[in-house]
């Protein structure tokens, strides 16, 4: 078959053109982050939640009897459980853990005193990014940091709560999980 030389263009172009156009991909809005309610009053849900009296039994169970003895005592005292939070939001916010004094803070990170129940006293500082609260207390010689989750449903929250001092080898962990009261 002999192809006329003036087709043989026409000829090359035809699959390109045969081929479906690409549809033009669709510009897509920035999706708005739900706002995040943390005012309420907050339940623990103990099936969800460690124990504490367990995780300082096995975070001190390689420890010589002394250190184990001394160190237990320093994170039962410092590490407290509590049944109920209670938050108010706001420019700052108001924390009470328990039966505890409410912790004061401004959300911007800026350092504010909190004397504990035992007249522990406490530099406390918080942040906030989103579904994440982040309340900082510095007492004497060691820190207690509690990171807040809101969970999806905005009707629960974890509290990831990190012991440190600078003499205990490993940071002590545990993890509360709360459901808002209706």
């Amino acid at each position: 078959m002999r192809v006329l030389p003036f087709l043989l263009p026409c000829l090359l172009t035809l699959p390109v053109v045969a081929q479906k156009a690409k549809p033009t991909p669709k510009t897509t809005e920035p999706v708005k982050e739900a706002k995040i309610d943390w005012d309420g009053e907050w339940t623990l849900q103990a099936s969800q939640s460690d124990k504490i009296e367990e995780q300082i039994d096995a975070h001190v169970k390689d420890l010589n009897f002394a250190m184990k003895l001394f160190w237990k005592k320093k994170l039962q005292s410092a590490c407290r459980s509590f049944n109920k939070l209670d938050i108010l939001a706001g420019d700052s916010f108001s924390v009470t853990l328990g039966k505890e004094r409410p912790v004061d803070t401004p959300a911007d990170g800026t350092e504010s005193d909190w004397k504990r129940s035992d007249d522990a006293v406490f530099k406390a500082t918080l942040t906030k990014d989103g579904p994440t609260m982040i309340q900082t207390l510095t007492g004497d010689g060691y820190t207690l940091k509690h990171v807040y989750s809101m969970r999806k449903d905005g009707n629960s929250l974890a509290l990831q709560v990190t012991y440190t001092h600078p003499k205990l080898d490993n940071p002590f962990t545990y993890k509360f999980v709360f459901k808002r009261n209706d």
